[in-house]
């Protein structure tokens, strides 16, 4: 798949999310498939076309919603 280069930073690529949140794109891949498989919170993502973007708010509140033992 051709690489392209995402100009809106709100936006990230996978190989972005990768490079700045330390998610490797096969655990990407892995934890999209939890939306149609798992009871657990998938990874929110947009599909257009073949191409997976995330929306780097949605992350950060998702990333936010996995801490565990805060009070």
């Amino acid at each position: 798949m051709k690489d392209i280069q995402i100009q809106n930073k709100e936006w990230l690529t996978p190989k972005q999310l990768e490079a700045e949140f330390g998610i490797t794109i096969g655990a990407q891949n892995k934890m999209r498939l939890r939306k149609n498989y798992e009871n657990e919170q998938s990874i929110p993502f947009a599909k257009v076309g073949k191409r997976i973007l995330y929306l780097r708010s949605d992350i950060n509140e998702w990333l936010l919603s996995l801490r565990q033992g805060v009070k």
